[in-house]
């Protein structure tokens, strides 16, 4: 080989293996079957030999036998060798950032007094060696509080990091999964999206092996299961679990050992100390005796203390006898005094709180306990007050301790408290109420500004022109990231919430985002959701297929993403839309190239490319005869190649294209390298973005069949393995991958 790949430029694996493609590529790219008579190894050996995502470099005879199939020969085979050895000497990479100590504790709460005892019992069981725990009681009870006030104290035990993860058992939206909970933990130490595996057998295997010789606290509040918490329990033996549930979770005592501390209501000498941290001392010594029947009425329960402390701390001028007075007129204590209603132990002390309120701030409390999602920015509650003065009434309410603020500009309401509200909305909201119709076209509307700043050539099915813009991709997603889990609260509560249309609208303007911030499975969740919402319109049919057929094939599942790319383009035929028909044509000729279906894959490609002539859209004709090309090239069809990758050059330079103009010249000179005929072009850049060519008699003939170049095909364009870096070919460069139509 006179010149080629460079086997000395490699000196890690994810080097050598892209070195090896390359050299494939300049060997004239031999098929498997080929490979293997030339190589005496088993094609699926060989195939796995050239993955891009292996984790391990390949045995020597196998590398001798990629050497064998690539015709190298005997004078050139002392580098390569001398690659794989320096590849061998590697420490094998792992993806954790082990420099990240995560620290997830939220804050302390203010005033908190008593529970001496549990602080008691649960030092004792870190200290006696027992790592999980388990705090359960009844709602309001002050279960989190606890958990967070002990780890805070002991957090300096932990030295590795303390984990939070809020699975969201009781809230209005569906629980955390427990694979969206792992994704969570993992990624909390520094382990790329990508590097991630999307079974839970794997995601739990590397998460107990990140924490396997660390010393980590863990806290998993508002557990609805046994089965949510058993994969987030670290196996090292310097870690321990504190869970948080309304459940006594049995399963976790009787299987794993966990120890229960179930967390009673404050004592009556403990819970006056809660209304004298709001209120203060003096009014409270003032009226020590009248306290004393408050907490009685408030059942001792943290949360009605806190709200019940914060109205008096709103009224400075009415005594605690006062208020008494007008608690005891209510329906209150039969609400305090129920047993087994969890959900309605505290409703009358919400009931007075809520009355407190002005009409504004109340209006904004019932709507938040309606919207989806864990917490909403102060946008969201503008939406649901459709211009009113948000900001005020967001302040009166965390001012009443009926709403949290969360973070900085985001605000949350407390399980009990949300549905106190949903309570209040359904009696005092009319049935043309709209609030919650302007809070979905609020995030439709910041949807759609992101899909067009992260993926502009992505089409959506809203025809809406944003409000709002983001300054670039960043910007865009890093919105997507904060609001990602109320996005999804959103499109699975849509139908409920009488806004079907937008769980597909949503999921088809989030496209872009989740295509390159890869969370596959959450994709595949939403998109599976608007597809059942869909029903029943061809339109919105086709975009959730395509969205579920590029979650696949971002995923490495060509056959499923196949199968939906072509309902897609039944879905859209029958909706009578041309282009979006057209354009999955061109993802499911990608597809089919990855399949290894190539007479259907340049049939999608050339039905595609007809439709963009017709057109007259000349970028998209571009990269239709770039897909082409490389297909034909892949079929042996050469000539054909040559003609439609040297048409898309010269596309590509009339608009300006120069990158993918370069990428196309790159292809043509491969296709050119083994073209029988009698000319051959030699192509240079002339340094003005377009190119010269002249040509010469001659001719040569290709050793074996030419297939296509290693690269693989991505709906975003790019030559990349799914999730992983992507590496510039070494020379000869291989020809531009895939682009995708949408």
């Amino acid at each position: 080989m006179s010149a080629g790949p460079r086997p000395d430029e490699a000196h890690a694996l994810d080097e050598l293996i892209a070195q090896l493609r390359a050299l494939k590529v300049w060997a004239g790219n031999p098929s498997l079957r080929q490979m293997e008579k030339l190589s005496g190894l088993a094609r699926s050996t060989l195939a796995d030999a050239l993955n891009p995502r292996r984790k391990t470099a390949p045995t020597l005879e196998v590398f001798r036998g990629l050497l064998r199939a690539f015709s190298v020969r005997e004078d050139e085979i002392a580098p390569w060798l001398a690659a794989w050895r320096r590849v061998q000497a590697e420490p094998a990479r792992v993806p954790v950032a082990s420099a990240v100590v995560p620290r997830h504790l939220p804050a302390v709460v203010p005033g908190f007094t008593g529970r001496a005892k549990a602080f008691k019992e649960l030092t004792a069981l870190l200290e006696g060696g027992n790592r999980l725990a388990v705090v359960c009681g009844i709602p309001g009870v002050g279960k989190t509080a606890l958990a967070v006030q002990w780890a805070h104290q002991v957090a300096n035990r932990f030295p590795d990091g303390q984990l939070y993860l809020d699975l969201r058992g009781y809230s209005s939206g569906p629980p955390v999964t427990p694979d969206q909970a792992l994704a969570l933990a993992i990624r909390a130490f520094g382990v790329p999206g990508e590097d991630i595996p999307l079974q839970q057998d794997a995601m739990i295997g590397m998460y107990r092996s990140i924490t396997s010789d660390k010393r980590v606290l863990v806290m998993v509040d508002n557990a609805p299961s046994a089965a949510h918490v058993r994969p987030l329990v670290p196996g090292g033996p310097g870690c321990m679990t504190v869970v948080t549930s309304r459940h006594r979770l049995a399963g976790l005592v009787a299987r794993d050992g966990a120890h229960r501390l179930e967390l009673g209501v404050l004592t009556p000498e403990e819970a006056p100390a809660v209304v004298i941290g709001v209120l203060g001392p003096e009014r409270v010594l003032r009226e020590e005796a009248t306290v004393e029947e408050l907490v009685r009425l408030c059942g001792y329960l943290p949360l009605a203390l806190r709200i019940t402390a914060a109205n008096l701390a709103d009224r400075p001028h009415q005594t605690i006898a006062e208020l008494m007075a007008e608690l005891t007129a209510g329906d209150r204590l039969t609400a305090l005094e129920v047993e087994g209603d969890s959900d309605a132990a505290v409703r009358t002390t919400f009931d007075h709180s809520c009355a407190a309120l002005d009409p504004v701030a109340r209006m904004l409390f019932r709507r938040m306990g309606m919207a989806p999602g864990p917490e909403l920015p102060a946008r969201a509650a503008a939406a649901l007050l459709d211009g009113r003065d948000a900001e005020a009434a967001l302040r009166t309410l965390v001012t009443a301790h009926l709403v949290e603020v969360r973070s900085a500009g985001r605000y949350g309401l407390h399980d009990l408290l949300r549905l106190y509200a949903r309570e209040r909305y359904a009696a005092e909201e009319n049935a043309t109420d709209e609030s919650i119709g302007r809070l979905y076209a609020q995030y439709l509307d910041l949807a759609v500004a992101a899909a067009r700043a992260v993926r502009p050539d992505f089409s959506v099915l809203a025809t809406i022109t944003p409000r709002h813009t983001f300054a670039n991709a960043t910007e865009a997603l890093q919105w997507f990231d904060v609001e990602r889990s109320t996005l999804v609260t959103a499109v699975e509560r849509a139908e409920s919430l009488g806004q079907a249309p937008m769980a597909w609208l949503l999921t088809d303007a989030l496209r872009g985002c989740y295509w390159l911030r890869r969370h596959t499975a959450e994709w595949l969740a939403v998109a599976r959701v608007g597809l059942a919402a869909a029903a029943g319109n061809p339109s919105a049919s086709a975009a959730m297929h395509l969205s579920l057929g590029t979650a696949h094939w971002g995923a490495g599942d060509h056959r499923s993403a196949a199968t939906h790319f072509e309902r897609a383009v039944e879905f859209s035929r029958a909706a009578g839309d041309r282009f979006r028909e057209f354009s999955t044509l061109g993802n499911l000729g990608g597809v089919y190239s990855e399949l290894g279906s190539l007479e259907e894959a340049a049939d999608c490609l050339r039905r595609e490319l007809a439709f963009y002539t017709e057109i007259g859209d000349t970028a998209r004709r571009a990269r239709s005869l770039g897909n082409l090309g490389l297909t034909e090239m892949r079929l042996g069809r050469l000539v054909e190649a040559a003609a439609d990758l040297k048409l898309a050059v010269e596309l590509r330079e009339e608009i300006g294209e120069t990158r993918s103009a370069a990428n196309s010249l790159g292809a043509l000179g491969v296709v050119h390298r083994y073209l029988a005929t009698s000319t051959r072009p030699r192509t240079s850049w002339n340094g003005r973005g377009s190119s010269t060519t002249t040509t010469r008699t001659g001719s040569a003939r290709p050793r074996r069949s030419t297939t296509s170049p290693a690269s693989t095909a991505t709906p975003d364009g790019q030559r990349k393995r799914c999730g992983a870096r992507t590496r510039r070919s070494p020379s000869p460069r291989a020809p531009a991958g895939w682009r995708s139509t949408r």
